[in-house]
């Protein structure tokens, strides 16, 4: 028995990953049952135990080690747990029950064992049932069948760009929003699954024929933007452009207020900023920016907005700034990092008829859409 497929061999990417499930929150304590077919139950290596329908177990974790129960009795206790489906098409429902937490379901097989008291849940999940899982999780189930073949295509890529992210745990991605957000299997919308069949292993990448950094966001406001204005790191890929079809669109523009005092306040300790001088006052109190910019004041390059966005919870950094009644109103566009996909402007794309490839080549510049087999291809030889 393979319990596992490595997810990068040698150059070549696989198609199973292994996903951290509760990484937010690691259970000490979950309950574990069959939705789907049945699984073989492998202990420390040894088969013990045959999953079925109407029968269940629980898995305790104390110190680095899991004890076992099935309904009817104990199994044992041991360090390492595999769930291995009987069949292609098996479904596993998972509740924490410490802390409490609203049951899931994923496909595949199921990885456990116990780290600080607490149990490391893995997903061992075919690549194309984790990507319409996360399509659920990110877009939701009353998208466009157009939109989500887009977003089919950006996860698979998003994936495999990122699978040494989480090497040090022993397994690729989490299922928490600097993975992508993965809270079940897909089960509400059968556009989902055929989109995802329908651009099953495409993959985007640039003119090297690496595979891109495919980040998105909510929207951008009516401009992306560069990558480098909010990592380190410029691609070419990631430009910031022009976006008319996020405007409009539900998270297109938001209003903050803050105290005056409390603003000038944050700026005199944060970055030393001379509030008194009335020249210096002016620009942090009356901010009316035409596009998107990096720093909130040319006098004070240290000021980045991006910091502020995130010392403050604003939505994003794309805002204005003026005063009234003692506050500072922040008058902003759009939510999120702004850089690459507009998730809502795609939607919108998607709703007038545009096609995945055109929306994808409108919000990553000068990349091309290429199946999996071949970027193993080009990736070998």
């Amino acid at each position: 028995m393979v319990f596992a497929s490595n997810t990068v061999l040698g150059n070549k990417y696989a198609e199973v990953l292994d996903i951290g499930l509760f990484w937010d929150n690691r259970p000490d304590v979950a309950v574990v049952s069959v939705s789907n077919g049945g699984y073989d139950v492998y202990a420390d290596g040894q088969k013990i135990y045959d999953l079925l329908d109407n029968d269940a177990l629980t898995f305790t974790s104390k110190d680095n080690e899991i004890t076992l129960k099935s309904t009817l009795k104990k199994l044992g206790t041991f360090t390492k747990v595999k769930l291995i489906k009987k069949k292609w098409g098996s479904v596993f429902k998972i509740m924490s029950i410490s802390p409490r937490a609203e049951s899931r379901s994923y496909d595949d097989n199921l990885f456990v064992s116990s780290t600080y008291g607490r149990l490391k849940v893995i997903n061992n999940v075919y690549l194309e049932h984790y990507v319409a899982g996360v399509i659920e999780s990110e877009a939701g189930s009353n998208q466009t069948y157009e939109y989500y073949r887009v977003q089919a295509i950006i996860c698979r890529t998003y994936a495999l760009n990122n699978l040494n992210r989480y090497s040090s745990e022993g397994f690729d991605l989490c299922d928490r929003v600097n993975s992508q957000v993965y809270k079940s299997r897909s089960t509400r919308n059968t556009d989902i699954i055929k989109a995802v069949n329908d651009t099953k292993g495409i993959v985007i990448v640039d003119s090297d024929i690496n595979l891109i950094t495919a980040v998105f966001h909510s929207n951008s406001g009516g401009q992306t933007e560069n990558s480098e204005d909010v990592w380190t790191k410029g691609l070419p890929y990631l430009r910031s452009k022009p976006d008319s079809f996020s405007l409009g669109e539900p998270h297109a523009s938001w209003t903050h207020y803050m105290p005056t005092n409390d603003w000038l306040t944050y700026l005199r300790k944060t970055y030393g900023y001379p509030t008194g001088d009335t020249t210096y006052l002016d620009y942090v109190i009356d901010y009316c920016p035409d596009v998107r910019d990096k720093w909130l004041t040319p006098l004070d390059t240290t000021i980045l907005l991006k910091k502020v966005r995130n010392d403050l919870k604003l939505k994003s950094t794309f805002f204005s700034i003026s005063e009234k009644d003692g506050y500072v109103v922040f008058t902003g566009r759009g939510f999120g990092h702004g850089v690459g996909l507009s998730q809502e402007g795609a939607m919108r794309m998607a709703k007038l008829g545009y096609n995945y490839k055109d929306i994808l080549h409108y919000y990553y510049n000068d990349i091309h859409l290429i199946p999996l087999a071949a970027l193993n291809f080009f990736k070998t030889y």
